[in-house]
Parts: structure tokens; C-alpha cells; sequence
């Protein structure tokens, strides 16, 4: 647990000095956060602290494994559509749990800001999904299958971690519910390939939702657009127990990543 412990404090560490150094930089050339310039900049501030990071935790904490991370050879792509669908379900109604639980959302102004740049776009739809697949699913839930914990201890620690460093509270609940899931589909594959291209597509749908509805995004309502707060209750029953129906042969698996 220790290098996981290290892997989260780089993390931490170095979105910190990223997100002061790019706010430093604002200040200097008096560029407000949210603008075109001034999200561009914060964007390639996050795209540079995940990357350091993940140098950090490949080449000193020695936690990630590239040889197979990417290795997609032995996956059945009949499972993975499978998976996919478990995952779009189980997001949808993750969706509608967090948005009716009513959390503050700290951040919806600086990301519509960024999905609206083009640096932005791949920050958020494709380079951020991939670094924190590499780190907290190969990294910390691969290391501590590779170290003899067991698949639920190490999807349930990865998931909650991941959770946490969103630190904004109308993202943690639903992160950790990806996490697992996330988690699951890791271990069942032994990769990251599957897990990267679901947390592309559950990114990528946040992006069109900003270029669809600009900024009355924030005011959308998906519990209302599914027909009120009973009908979203159902659709969330409903989009967990099939998740749930198809990932069950998957949720106890042999781990796949080398130990």
C-alpha cells in the first residue's frame, strides 16, 4: 500500500503545482481562467501533471507494467460489447442517481469553458480518460493484484481513490461507481484497452452534451427529461441490475495481470 499511498500524493502534488503554475501564468498576462486562452492553458496544465505522473509512478514507484497494459490480444470482443453495454447502463443511471442526490458541482464552469477549446476537447474526451486508466487501473489496481490482494480489495481501493482525487462532490459518487466497474472489466482483461475506450466514450458524451446545449447544460435536467423523479428511480433500478446481469459471471474472476 505504500507505493499506492506515493502514487496518490504525486498525483495530488502535481495537479497542485500544475493547476498554481497555469493560474500564476493567467495572472501574469492578466487572461481570465475561463477564456479561450485561459482554459487552453489549464487544459495542457492537467494534460502535463497526468503525464509526469505517470512517469513518476512507471519509472520510480516501478507500478505500471506498458508490456501488457495495452495488450488487447486476449480479449473477446463479444464480452467487451457485453461490457459496454454494462458500462453505458450502469452510467446511465449513475447519471441520474448523482443529479438527484443535488451535490455542488465546483467545476461545470471551468469544464465548459475547456470543452469549448481544442485542447480541451482532448484533455477531457481522450487524454485524461487514458492517464487515469493507466494510473489507477493498471497502476494502483495492478499493483496490488501483482502485490496478492484480491480482485474485490483491489477494485473496491482503486475505485474509492479514484473517487476521491476528483475532489468535487457532484463527480465522487458517480467516479467511484465507474471506478468499480472500471475495476471489474480491468481484472476480468488483464488490460486497459477496454477500460480506456469506456471512459473515453462516458468523457466524450460530457463534450457533446457542452457543443449540444452550450451553457443551459448547466441547467439540464436528465431526471426531468426521463419523466420525473419516479421514472428516474426505475430507470436506475433498472440500469444497475443489468449491468449487474451482465458483468455476474465477471465480478469474482480469476485476476489476468501477471503477479
Amino acid at each position: 500500500m505504500k507505493k499506492v499511498f506515493l502514487a496518490i500524493l504525486f498525483f495530488c502534488i502535481m495537479q497542485v503545482l500544475a493547476g498554481f503554475g497555469a493560474l500564476i501564468c493567467l495572472e501574469a498576462f492578466d487572461i481570465p481562467p475561463i477564456s479561450l486562452i485561459g482554459s487552453t492553458i489549464m487544459a495542457l496544465a492537467t494534460v502535463i501533471s497526468g503525464v509526469i505522473t505517470v512517469f513518476l509512478c512507471w519509472n520510480v514507484l516501478k507500478m505500471i507494467q506498458f508490456s501488457t497494459a495495452f495488450n488487447a490480444s486476449d480479449i473477446s470482443w463479444r464480452w467487451a460489447l457485453k461490457a459496454i453495454a454494462a458500462s453505458a447502463a450502469a452510467i446511465f443511471a449513475g447519471d441520474l442517481l448523482s443529479e438527484m442526490l443535488s451535490l455542488p458541482d465546483v467545476i461545470i464552469d471551468q469544464v465548459i469553458s475547456m470543452a469549448n477549446t481544442y485542447w480541451g476537447v482532448a484533455a477531457i474526451a481522450v487524454i485524461a480518460p487514458v492517464i487515469e486508466e493507466i494510473l489507477f487501473r493498471e497502476g494502483i489496481c495492478g499493483h496490488l493484484l501483482r502485490s496478492g490482494y484480491s480482485p474485490q480489495k483491489a477494485v473496491w481501493i482503486s475505485a474509492v481513490l479514484f473517487g476521491l482525487i476528483h475532489f468535487n462532490l457532484a463527480q465522487i459518487p458517480f467516479a467511484i461507481l465507474m471506478g468499480l466497474i472500471l475495476g471489474v472489466i480491468y481484472v476480468r482483461t488483464g488490460n486497459i484497452v477496454l477500460t480506456s475506450i469506456i471512459h473515453i466514450l462516458n468523457n466524450s458524451v460530457s463534450v457533446i452534451q457542452v457543443h449540444v446545449l452550450g451553457e443551459e447544460v448547466k441547467d439540464f435536467s436528465i431526471v426531468k427529461w426521463t419523466g420525473g423523479n419516479f421514472v428516474a428511480g426505475i430507470c436506475i433500478i433498472a440500469g444497475f441490475t443489468l449491468c449487474y446481469i451482465l458483468l455476474r459471471k465477471s465480478l469474482l474472476p480469476d485476476s489476468k495481470v501477471e503477479r
